[in-house]
């Protein structure tokens, strides 16, 4: 099992906005394993909901059956992806298996799928596995960073160079996602390590608060109530909601806490 360093203080909340009927989101926090993790749901009907309750549970069940067996070992080949990372990794595709054989075997489960972005900190250091459009953020010493990218037509194609940013935002729709868990048979997943300091905030969320609220808003809401996680979680949603709420409304929290040094 990875030594703490560092513990994680941590929050969630989930609202179904002002428009939709029902909320297709999911989130977790595992308090074992440290494990943050949210997904947001697509599919007719209620499958939607499905697919991102499936997700999140399968994906923690796997990363609780591995921690203990994991090691804080430097990889053995240059480059080479941490233990923990490849962890993260098996539990996301674990995840979207059980989902794409929900969706083949159930007809009122077809076309389901999911986004997921799940972070897991290990020893001074986190492990960033997502899908699609839900995202993670990093609020350190009073600046907000964008940590994953979004799996999106919209970021395709200004990366291809077909729009600028601007072109983009007035002529392609923002939510048409280019990966997602459950849909193809194959997946690809994104993995990010980075280095933790303490009182770094993470921030998970899915593309409700995203759509709703620019970098520079979220930073807002994130200076003023920063000291406390569950009222954060709520002014980031009731700041969504007075945008407009067109979308579910997700957000896990995750605060990291230096432990104190043992004699």
């Amino acid at each position: 099992m990875p030594e703490r360093t560092f513990q994680i203080k941590t929050a969630k909340a989930s609202d179904v906005g002002r428009v939709r009927g029902n909320n297709e989101d999911a989130v977790s926090v595992d308090r074992t394993t440290g494990l943050l993790i949210l997904a947001d749901g697509m599919g007719g009907y209620n499958a939607g909901e499905v697919a991102s309750a499936l997700a999140v549970s399968r994906a923690a069940e796997v990363v609780r059956a591995g921690w203990r067996e994991l090691s804080l070992d430097t990889p053995s080949q240059p480059g080479a992806r941490h233990p923990v990372s490849e962890l993260l990794m098996q539990a996301l595709q674990s995840a979207h298996d059980a989902v794409h054989q929900m969706a083949r075997s159930r007809p009122e489960c077809a076309g389901m799928g999911t986004t997921v972005v799940a972070a897991l900190p290990y020893g001074r250091h986190l492990a960033v596995a997502f899908v699609g459009d839900s995202r993670l953020y990093r609020w350190r010493e009073g600046t907000l960073e964008q940590l994953t990218r979004d799996h999106s037509l919209f970021e395709q194609l200004i990366a291809n160079g077909q729009y600028t940013r601007e072109q983009a935002t007035r002529h392609v729709r923002k939510n048409i996602v280019t990966r997602a868990l459950g849909i193809d048979a194959q997946l690809q997943v994104e993995v990010l390590e980075l280095t933790l300091q303490a009182d770094d905030l993470l921030l998970l969320c899915s593309d409700g608060l995203s759509d709703m609220l620019d970098n520079a808003a979220i930073a807002r809401v994130l200076a003023e109530h920063a000291e406390d996680l569950d009222a954060l979680a709520h002014a980031l949603i009731d700041a969504a909601n007075a945008r407009g709420g067109h979308d579910n409304i997700s957000v896990v929290l995750g605060r990291i806490v230096a432990l104190p040094k043992t004699a």
